[in-house]
């Protein structure tokens, strides 16, 4: 994906959530959005993702709570995006349930089909306060090849141009 002509990643460095600290999330927040809205102001569509390292916890509760936090930073990343994108990918199967129902806060949604076999493509509302009418890809992780996600960005891309 990150290959594809146009995009330019920003990574989220999660290990930095790894404290719990407030200042330090909301910085990390404040960072990556400034990148996002830089890359954007360029004319280039920003790919956010997360850091890949593995991460060893005390117990499953410390792991589930980092998840929680995790996809808190990421919810609080849609709802900073731009208003004008043109569209939304979400790679993950968590991850998109959380886009469309935390980070959207979406009650409803028109399901336009499939952008790729197992790829879901669903609409905002037009009465949506910050995306109205925005496609917004589901991507199950389990789903499509190394080129699927890329795949996805530039037929989009090309109707969005």
């Amino acid at each position: 994906m990150l290959e594809a002509a146009g995009t330019i990643g920003v990574e989220v460095d999660v290990s930095h959530l790894l404290d719990d600290l407030v200042d330090q999330r909301n910085a990390l927040l404040d960072r990556i959005l400034e990148q996002v809205r830089s890359i954007h102001t360029e004319g280039k569509t920003p790919v956010i993702f997360t850091s890949r390292q593995e991460l060893a916890f005390t117990d499953t509760q410390t792991r589930l709570n980092f998840g929680v936090a995790v996809s808190s930073l990421l919810m609080d990343i849609v709802r900073g995006l731009p208003d004008e994108i043109g569209f939304l990918i979400s790679k993950g199967g968590i991850t998109s349930n959380d886009v469309i129902s935390s980070g959207l806060a979406l009650t409803s949604a028109r399901l336009l089909g499939q952008i790729l076999p197992g790829v879901s493509v669903v609409k905002t509302p037009d009465d949506h306060p910050q995306f109205p009418n925005l496609p917004v890809v589901l991507f199950p992780g389990n789903v499509g090849d190394r080129y699927s996600l890329a795949a996805a960005y530039l037929r989009l891309a090309a109707v969005n141009e």
